[in-house]
């Protein structure tokens, strides 16, 4: 990408607070030995993320900007423009209406991208601005299931088993595909689970369970040999629960699989979750859906000179791009950061990251203990989960020390009563806490297809919600896969910790007299959170209703 061709492009880039000058001299440096153009160094090293760029030569050039990370090109639109082309000249066709060829770009100082797109289609041309490596990705995921129809191929093994359950499969082949389809459509966890007569395939997409293709039952122990065989499992224990992980290429990009295998009643049912372990973006904390007022709290919890900070939720609530996002909150040119992960989810150029490896000995506790010796500024460490983690977490807080974690647990005054039960005293909390943040992912209603609809007052009720609020209801269309939704944001809830609220944590205060002050002191919890995304038509109620109950 063109990104130095303007000379104020940096400038605006620091009076928006995105990078500061120290970071611009550093990448400068680190240039001088790349030969890169600053923009892809500063997105490089990850003081930069390829969204906030994108904003940025939006404004700068006038054009609208267009997030690409939950966009589902049109297969119809695909086709107007050969994939050489689009590749070549780096642009993707969004829309069609109004008599203009929408079309996105990473680069607004370039023309060709528009004049290749007016002069095969004839259309006059619309620009919008899009994060680079989002675009790319897009170009090569899309055009490909253009051209490689694999979810046909997919249907045609459906058919074939169908009329013939026993017969030949190319297995290798249909895993690779069964996979592709899940890293093209953003699905976190693929579920392999047996019936008596049937193998469904199911996917997890934005927190939500969705079927995907039913194999007749005969192919079932085929598929899980095949996965087992790759990721260095027992074929011949199909009893015991088993764990796993294998990587998986899809067009350049790599992905750690995770597997865990449990034994049901009709077969070894088979989870797989998806990571990409390359080339991941992590997000500004400004993209997680925080309100504006929780954002400036969270900023300066992240950038507190020592303390432990809790990320809290259940399994798939976005804890740790929550954490990763505050990692880029850091200065990470004069702090020294300090990882352990379990696995490593997104790679941070400029942080020391590592991986719990148990066989090796190597934990989360004896990471801590490792780190101690590092000369540390900030650690994260992936989870606490037991009292050993959790006492030297603690510790190293005492010490000195920005200690960021996360905790499963339902409410940020949960971890309280966690932390205590881990063998963690009152004194030791009320000293080392700086603050709590719980929090959920919320669907988000798909833009393009949403309407207004109504509820009567006994939905709203019990929810605290207005007859007079304007709510609205998912349908479904091509945008969002006929779901309704698309994409995912944070609600939350965040518990600061004053000198109030931690001399009531010395004193092993009720966690209700906690509240009360916590209210006092403008706490406002997950449920008010889920209300506002309602009331401003993020989401729906019936999606309110299946996050918080």
């Amino acid at each position: 990408m063109s990104t130095q061709k303007s000379p104020s492009l940096g400038k605006l880039l620091k009076a928006k607070g995105l990078v500061t000058e120290e970071q611009i001299v550093f990448s400068l440096q680190e240039q001088k030995a790349t030969g890169e153009l600053l923009g892809a160094c500063l997105l490089r090293l990850g003081i930069l993320t390829d969204t906030d760029l994108a904003r940025v030569l939006a404004e700068q050039s006038g054009h609208p900007f267009v997030d690409l990370r939950s966009f589902t090109p049109d297969p119809h639109l695909l086709s107007k423009i050969p994939f050489r082309i689009a590749k070549q000249f780096q642009f993707l066709v969004l829309a069609e209406k109004e008599g203009l060829l929408h079309i996105a770009i990473a680069d607004p100082f370039s023309d060709t991208a528009a004049e290749q797109a007016f002069r095969i289609t004839g259309v006059q041309i619309k620009l919008h601005i899009g994060g680079e490596n989002e675009l790319l990705k897009l170009i090569e995921r899309f055009y490909y299931l253009l051209e490689n129809p694999i979810e046909k191929e997919i249907d045609t093994v459906v058919g074939r088993l169908r009329r013939n359950p026993d017969g030949e499969v190319n297995v290798e082949k249909l895993v690779e595909n069964l996979l592709g389809v899940a890293v093209t459509y953003r699905v976190t966890d693929m579920h392999i689970s047996p019936s008596n007569i049937s193998s469904r395939i199911m996917f997890r997409v934005d927190g939500v369970m969705r079927p995907a293709h039913v194999f007749p039952h005969a192919l079932h122990n085929r598929l899980i040999t095949n996965i087992k065989v790759r990721a260095g499992m027992d074929i011949s224990e199909q009893r015991k629960p088993q764990d796993g992980r294998m990587s998986f290429e899809f067009l350049g990009e790599f992905f750690d699989i995770r597997l865990s295998t449990v034994r049901t009643n009709f077969g070894e049912n088979m989870v797989m979750r998806l990571l990409a372990s390359r080339g991941s973006s992590v997000l500004n904390i400004r993209d997680l859906g925080f309100e504006p007022d929780k954002i400036h709290s969270l900023e300066r919890l992240f950038s507190a000179p020592y303390g432990m900070v809790l990320v809290t939720g259940p399994t798939g609530s976005g804890k740790s791009t929550t954490l990763y996002a505050a990692l880029r909150e850091q200065d990470s040119i004069s702090k020294n950061i300090l990882t352990i992960e379990d696995p490593i989810e997104y790679q941070l150029l400029m942080i020391r990251q590592t991986q719990v490896n148990e066989k090796a000995g190597y934990t989360f506790s004896s990471a801590i203990r490792s780190f101690l010796r590092q000369d540390p500024d900030v650690m994260l460490i992936g989870e606490i989960r037991d009292e050993e983690t959790a006492l030297l977490g603690v510790r190293a807080a005492l010490t000195g020390h920005l200690v960021l974690s996360t905790l499963h647990t339902n409410t940020a005054l949960g971890a309280l009563a966690r932390l205590k039960d881990l063998g963690i005293s009152s004194y030791l909390l009320s000293t080392a806490l700086a603050g709590v943040l719980a929090q959920r992912l919320i669907r988000k209603l798909c833009p393009h297809c949403k309407v207004q609809t109504e509820h009567s007052p006994e939905e709203l009720q019990p929810y605290n919600l207005p007859e007079t609020g304007e709510y609205y209801k998912a349908v479904g269309c091509s945008q969002c896969q006929d779901t309704g939704y698309n994409g995912r944001e944070c609600i939350s809830e965040l518990l600061r910790c004053s000198e109030a609220i931690l001399r009531l944590v010395a004193k092993d205060a009720p966690l209700g007299d906690i509240l009360d002050q916590a209210r006092e002191e403008g706490f406002t919890d997950l449920q008010s959170s889920g209300r506002d995304k309602v009331l401003e038509g993020i989401t729906s109620l019936k999606e309110f209703r299946r996050v918080l109950g």
